[in-house]
């Protein structure tokens, strides 16, 4: 209860926002006690609540200028992780491949199928006893790269990888992750032209099998990819040490000599239509194509840096 500053009476009183005097229910609006301070009050009311649409607007026009967030991924998610670390990103996703080959048609979706024609994988088929070849290439163009994230076992996939690692970070501290990336995927797009066009010569000067291997057997894995990464660092670091096959050591510039060595050789065997034991599993052409990309690469590479003795001088690059 209060006393109302216009007619006096005892009654609950309502406070007047532009005067602030207290007034009874009957006084209260303040057209109704003639307010002094209505005319100020309204102007300030109107200034306010300008100022606030004005500061809207700026908000909106600041964050419309700004790029939009993208939203969480997991295509966005691998495609930072690539900007970030290339080698690590790679080999992430070969092994994340790598476990989704337990899935029923994974594997025949993405190997490379060296066969051009369908007779050509019939013939295999009915020479190798079983379903070798599921397509030609021409059915499925897209394995000559999807080739690089499937592996035989896990020995194949370690021993890829591993090898990548050690490269392959040499590598991108000196040309960046996306020339790395680019790199890796160039190198195995030749590595994958150099197996089909080498299987398809042996295809058609002996037919379906060489001492009962496929002429044209599919081909899984990254090794052409990776080897380039190894005449990258030859290049770069011939006399560096190293081990070849994990277990001999030997300078790097000895090892690529004796690794290319070893895979002519095989394939010299197979144009004579003789397999050799062990290394005649090797997809010798794929490697052998991988290595001269890498060679050349690695050649671009050092007539711009220079040599180095040694992988701790990476830092003066």
């Amino acid at each position: 209860m209060g006393e109302c500053s216009k007619c006096g009476k005892q009654a609950m009183t309502f406070t007047c926002r532009y005067c602030n005097e207290k007034f009874c229910s009957e006084h209260r609006l303040p057209e109704n006690h003639d307010c002094e301070g209505l005319e100020e009050g309204v102007e300030k009311e109107k200034k306010e609540t300008q100022e606030w649409f004005e500061e809207k607007k700026l908000k909106q026009e600041t964050t419309h200028g700004q790029p939009k967030r993208q939203r969480s991924s997991l295509l966005n998610d691998i495609i930072s992780a690539f900007k970030r670390n290339a080698t690590y990103g790679i080999i992430a996703v070969t092994v994340a491949s790598f476990a989704l080959q337990f899935i029923p048609g994974y594997a025949q979706l993405l190997q490379l199928s060296p066969a051009l024609t369908q007779s050509a994988v019939e013939s295999v088929n009915s020479a190798a006893g079983r379903t070798m070849l599921h397509s030609t290439l021409i059915q499925q163009p897209w394995t000559i790269f999807t080739v690089m994230i499937l592996h035989s076992g896990l020995f194949h996939l370690f021993a890829n990888m591993v090898t990548f690692y050690f490269f392959g970070s040499v590598v991108e501290r000196s040309i960046g992750a996306a020339q790395t990336l680019k790199i890796y995927l160039v190198s195995g797009l030749a590595a994958s032209l150099g197996f089909i066009a080498f299987r398809n010569i042996l295809y058609y000067m002996y037919g379906p099998s060489i001492g009962g291997i496929p002429t044209l057997s599919p081909a899984v894995g990254a090794s052409g990819a990776v080897v380039a990464f190894l005449g990258i660092v030859a290049m770069l670091y011939p006399e560096a040490e190293v081990l070849l096959y994990f277990f001999i050591p030997m300078k790097i510039k000895t090892a690529v000599m004796a690794f290319a060595g070893i895979e002519i050789v095989n394939l010299l065997f197979k144009l004579a239509g003789q397999s050799l034991p062990v290394i005649g599993m090797f997809a010798s052409s794929a490697h052998l194509t991988g290595l001269a990309v890498g060679l050349w690469y690695g050649k671009r590479l050092r007539d711009k840096y220079g040599q180095r003795n040694t992988f701790l001088d990476i830092a003066r690059f």
